[in-house]
């Protein structure tokens, strides 16, 4: 090869080359530049106008961020979020973030993800009073009171329907609060878990005045079956033993029967 072929071949491969470069600068330029719109700029354009969700207090890129609140139908169900956005997720064909904070109403850290394959939790905490998480799964009314929290390894719900779950849930000194004194049932576990005919929570009471055993089922076709048995533990309160008597007759062991049937 001659030194001109050499000379040619090399300024070539030096012009490619910075092609290249300029290429890859102007896509990392340009995503940068992407990153960095404010998320205030883009949730009134995504927003949906029926939506009962609202954002409050929008602060930061919509790749990194955070907002002051989240209210559910006027209701106020979280504070003080911070996120930031998974973008290898969207190869999946989601939407995810990572969140962390909550507020003193409740604290979420964990991912989040929306998309194909419908709404998606993973490892997933959260902690919370019990009034305050059922709001934010849509009912503002629960007869009972006390502190919830809990670990979601996986959750997915899908137009609408619970279709996968494995988590565990536990309840902290949870109250009856319909009678005229707050009537306390103790400490309950729930391990969830999912296979193809069921997902299942077994239910346990490591602490308090009850003891209980059990378990809570889903079917796919949103059939649910829920038997728990309940026994009193000595030294019970005169008004959880009249509580309990309301239930019915108890079994030969002692235990009253918590049964029923129907379809979501």
């Amino acid at each position: 090869m001659s030194l001109q072929t050499t000379v040619a071949a090399m300024s070539a491969s030096i012009s490619l080359n910075r092609k290249t470069l300029l290429t890859v600068a102007g896509v990392v330029f340009g995503l940068t530049l992407l990153s960095r719109i404010p998320a205030a700029l883009l949730y009134p354009a995504f927003k949906s106008k029926d939506s009962p969700l609202l954002v409050h207090g929008l602060q930061g890129a919509w790749s990194s961020g955070s907002l002051s609140g989240i209210s559910l139908n006027g209701r106020l169900v979280a504070q003080d979020l911070h996120w930031d956005f998974k973008p290898l997720q969207l190869l999946l064909g989601r939407a995810a973030v990572a969140l962390s904070g909550g507020g003193q109403i409740v604290t979420l850290e964990g991912g989040v993800a929306t998309g194909l394959g419908g709404l998606r939790l993973t490892d997933l905490r959260f902690a919370g009073g019990i009034k305050a998480l059922a709001a934010a799964a849509g009912y503002p009314f629960v007869p009972v009171d006390g502190r919830a929290g809990g670990e979601i390894e996986k959750l997915i719900l899908k137009q609408g329907t619970l279709r996968y779950a494995e988590a565990s849930l536990d309840l902290k000194s949870l109250a009856w609060t319909l009678a005229r004194d707050p009537l306390l049932l103790g400490d309950f576990h729930a391990d969830i878990s999912t296979t193809p005919e069921a997902i299942t929570a077994t239910i346990s009471s490591p602490a308090g005045p009850l003891e209980a055993s059990g378990f809570a089922k889903l079917s796919p076709d949103q059939s649910y079956d829920v038997d728990i048995l309940v026994k009193p533990k000595p030294g019970a309160s005169e008004m959880l033993l009249n509580y309990l008597k309301t239930l019915g007759a108890p079994d030969p062991q002692g235990f009253y029967h918590l049964r029923q049937r129907g379809k979501l």
